[in-house]
């Protein structure tokens, strides 16, 4: 099953969806952009629209999920064990990535003890920035391949236990 159906989530400002055929153009600028692109592990670049057609085809339902705020799509965001996510840089500096990701992750520790995995590249200060305020903690540096620069580059992994992440971001209470 492809990503067009399964669970939504909503936040203060943001609709996180599966991914579907109808983010293509957004997902297409993003990862055609050599800024977003050089931050990213595994993504091809240049990214091509056969890749990701297949990609919704054939990813497990939960997998991945689009951002969308008011006006659209922003971003991407997924994970279970391991998260990960970009935002578009029309959208960048507004909070979005740590407002979807707390949302994604009380979803994800409604069901898995933990703890989430993540990483960032040496050098990506934003991202960084976004792992620490959810409570990530550093285990330490390894080298992982940067498949859009075609190299390997210094990388800082990541930690995130399911009780340090709930006592920084505890679920607010349900209305009524």
């Amino acid at each position: 099953m492809g990503q067009a159906s399964g669970i939504w989530l909503q936040t203060a400002r943001l609709r996180l969806r599966p991914l579907s055929l109808g983010d293509e153009a957004g997902v297409l600028a993003g990862l055609n952009d050599p800024e977003i692109a050089s931050w990213l592990a595994t993504t091809p670049y240049p990214y091509p629209a056969a890749h990701f057609r297949d990609y919704v085809a054939t990813a497990p339902e939960g997998e991945t999920f689009a951002i969308h705020d008011a006006e659209g799509f922003v971003g991407l965001i997924g994970g279970g064990a391991e998260l990960g996510f970009w935002i578009a840089r029309k959208a960048q500096g507004r909070g979005y990535a740590v407002e979807a990701a707390v949302g994604l992750l009380h979803a994800v520790f409604e069901f898995y003890p933990g703890p989430v995995t993540s990483g960032y590249f040496v050098g990506n200060a934003p991202s960084a920035r976004v792992l620490h305020k959810l409570g990530f903690a550093e285990l330490g540096q390894s080298q992982k391949f940067c498949r859009p620069l075609g190299q390997d580059m210094a990388h800082v992994d990541m930690i995130l236990p399911r009780a340090a992440f709930l006592g920084l971001h505890p679920r607010a209470p349900l209305p009524g």
